[in-house]
């Protein structure tokens, strides 16, 4: 045999010792073209992007994931190297926790000018146990850290303060007298919107046996201060229910630095409204609140309408900066209370605690003629911004999340069939 046939040889048996590996690898292996082109993928890639595909295929990674991770192309595109990792474990939220919570870490390497790699892990399964646990992480780092700032007091069964200590006099600026028979609120700084929020904590708590979240408080000397709150239920003999013990932690200086860090995880990077995961996370917490008070809550979604015409006219900076755009319309118009995110490409979730159907009609409508009214410039000129908008609200056949959002993105596809830029609430499909 020739050296050219026994290199040919060897060239063929690596190539079959790499696909072999691709096949038989626990992850998804996919390699594309930096257009996000799909060249090759292995069966466990398949198996992971299939809850993803419905009619957008599988030609096209980057398309395939615009529903939950439209930053990947942005990612890529701004990545300049010749070769390195543009992204490492970056998490791609397919489904809500309430819908079985998929999470997938997302690796891509640019190998060279022409060929991406991508690594796709299921990670669901670590993603959960975080969840478990990082209300009990939060706490004890709060205890087995520096405690310099910190108080203890206690409440009785209504809420209202019954005992004070020193160390909470020191922390809040206010004597044992003027503490004992007042509530909560006297220290924390709540908007109108959260005048219930310590309510809804005791109740937590009672339930739970414990509870904890952070707040802004005000010292009497009307300096405002972050402090994690921690509430554990007190029970006397036979398990009898008695009253609460608070403890108050000061933590000031980690919530500037961690506020940076939120944003940066819960805030999608190019518009700045928040993103898929952080939605689901407030949403649920909305939707547990509404059920146990009987709230009302009403889901818009909103999808930018001709966004690929203008992609395609303009180029994508300008496509960025319509859809910036209208998350800047958006938040001049929504309440306080209100949300929202970006929930893949140009589609946007709105939700609306306590609304109804007509107040959500009404909020939709600001929506829409204020983004209609707004502009981009495009190197001199102006590009009309309008919104196709679908609304749905909580009712015996929509109790869920997952309900309520199939519901307003079947009113959204609804609005879009009938002409765009118009409403359509799914209870009447009447183009407002």
């Amino acid at each position: 045999m020739s050296s050219i046939e026994e290199c040919n040889d060897s060239i063929e048996s690596e190539y079959e010792a790499l696909l072999s590996f691709m096949y038989l690898s626990p992850v998804g292996l996919v390699r594309t073209e930096p257009s996000g082109k799909i060249d090759m993928l292995n069966p466990m890639a398949t198996q992971l992007l299939m809850p993803l595909v419905k009619f957008v295929g599988l030609e096209n990674l980057f398309e395939t994931l615009s529903s939950v991770a439209p930053e990947l192309r942005n990612l890529v595109t701004s990545f300049k190297e010749s070769c390195g990792s543009i992204c490492v474990n970056h998490r791609v939220h397919v489904s809500s926790a309430a819908d079985g919570g998929i999470v997938l870490a997302c690796t891509i390497v640019k190998v060279n000018a022409e060929v991406l790699i991508t690594v796709l892990t299921d990670i669901s399964f670590q993603v959960a146990t975080e969840r478990r646990l990082r209300q009990t992480d939060s706490w004890l780092d709060a205890i087995y850290t520096i405690v310099n700032d910190f108080a203890v007091l206690g409440l009785d069964k209504q809420g209202v303060i019954n005992s004070w200590s020193p160390s909470a006099e020191r922390l809040t600026g206010y004597t044992e007298a003027e503490a004992i028979g007042e509530t909560l609120r006297r220290f924390c700084n709540l908007t109108a919107l959260e005048v219930n929020v310590l309510d809804e904590l005791l109740t937590f708590a009672r339930e739970e046996g414990w509870h904890s979240r952070d707040y802004l408080c005000q010292h009497k000397s009307g300096q405002i201060f972050f402090a994690q709150t921690m509430i554990a239920v007190l029970r006397e003999e036979h398990d009898e229910f008695s009253g609460y013990t608070v403890v108050f932690r000061d933590i000031t200086e980690r919530k500037v630095s961690s506020d940076n860090l939120a944003n940066l995880l819960t805030k999608d990077h190019l518009t700045g409204a928040f993103n898929r995961a952080h939605f689901f996370n407030v949403a649920e917490k909305e939707f547990a609140r509404a059920n146990r008070y009987g709230h009302s809550i009403s889901i818009i979604m909103l999808d930018a309408d001709h966004f690929k015409h203008v992609n395609d006219r303009y180029g994508h900076p300008v496509g960025d900066e319509v859809l910036k755009s209208i998350v800047k319309v958006a938040e001049g118009v929504l309440r306080p209370g209100d949300t929202i995110a970006r929930f893949g490409g140009e589609e946007f979730v709105v939700m609306l605690p306590k609304s109804n159907s007509l107040e959500a009609s009404v909020i939709a409508e600001r929506l829409r003629s204020s983004i209609e009214a707004s502009s981009v410039d495009a190197g001199g000129e102006e590009i009309k911004v309008t919104v196709s908008i679908g609304c749905a609200s909580m009712s015996e056949s929509r109790s869920t999340l997952k309900q309520l959002l199939t519901s307003a993105d079947s009113a959204l596809y609804h609005a879009k069939s009938m002409g765009r830029n118009c409403i359509v609430d799914i209870d009447e499909f009447d183009c407002k």
